[in-house]
């Protein structure tokens, strides 16, 4: 230590400027570290929002937006985006169940028979008018991929029933709300009325038989066939066992059938694998 001191006294102005030097690379080094985390956490962000970006292309894949439906979109006004609210919040069906719609923001999902196809669409114009019972209709432009359609839509809030003379048969509040189009939908001019789908379809004609088959799993089975339900067949809220089960020991697979209460019943092919306890579901 008595060294040190000394070599300091006799070398001062070198110590000073060696001490000089050690600060500034000392400086130096912690500056420099601060910009490569600054780098790094900057790299990271973009590599966030470029995975973000992938992530909504692809939920938009199938769908993609033209440029003049993005600029409808941009301009919609309260009353187009409360409209279109009210197409989401609900499944629209014809045709027994056989035929429904579900819409999005700017999609909608179309089932025919089980098959589903989705499709892009803006609202570029739209006008309201009354029933004269206290209703109101609209008429809406839709933009959509395949092509320019007209769809009317009836909400039924206070609507007449009228008959063939066009009296008044019945003034019914709860008449359903409905949306047809002449070009849009598979099922041309006819109405799609407004479903509430049911959380749970309900399960009927098990026995103790098949009910082991499934490994007791009727309670993933409701859960699984309600939200399949959900999407292909809305009007649905029974599923009756057809009591027939055919099951390969071979692959592990249990196959049976049920009939859904759709207006015009359905008949679904059920199978579950006893080896990853899952269930599908097809026409």
């Amino acid at each position: 230590m008595e060294s040190i001191k000394t070599f300091i006294r006799e070398h001062q102005k070198g110590a000073i400027i060696l001490l000089f030097m050690l600060i500034v690379f000392i400086g130096c080094s912690a500056v420099s570290a601060i910009n490569v985390a600054k780098h790094r956490a900057e790299e990271a962000a973009v590599q966030t929002d470029e995975v973000r970006d992938k992530g909504n292309a692809s939920d938009n894949t199938d769908t993609p937006l033209s440029k003049e439906q993005k600029e409808a979109i941009s301009n919609y006004d309260d009353e187009t985006k409360n409209f279109i609210d009210t197409l989401s919040a609900s499944v629209w069906s014809a045709g027994g169940g056989r035929y429904s719609l579900r819409f999005s923001r700017d999609s909608y999902t179309e089932s025919v028979n089980g098959e589903s196809n989705t499709h892009s669409y803006a609202i570029t114009r739209m006008e309201k008018t009354g029933d004269g019972y206290g209703g109101t209709y609209r008429t809406i432009v839709f933009d959509t991929d395949t092509g320019t359609h007209i769809v009317t839509y009836a909400d039924g809030k206070g609507s007449a029933v009228q008959d063939v003379s066009g009296n008044i048969d019945k003034d019914d509040s709860s008449v359903i709300s409905t949306i047809k189009s002449t070009s849009m939908f598979a099922q041309k001019d006819t109405p799609y009325e407004r479903v509430e789908t049911v959380e749970d379809i309900s399960i009927k004609g098990l026995n103790s038989e098949i009910t082991t088959l499934l490994d007791d799993s009727t309670d993933k089975l409701i859960e699984e066939l309600s939200t399949w339900c959900a999407v292909h067949y809305p009007s649905a809220t029974e599923a009756t066992w057809e009591k027939t089960a055919v099951i390969d020991y071979e692959t592990g697979v249990v196959s049976t059938n049920f009939t859904l209460n759709t207006e015009n019943p359905v008949s679904i092919a059920i199978t579950y694998s006893l080896s990853d306890k899952s269930y599908d579901f097809e026409l």
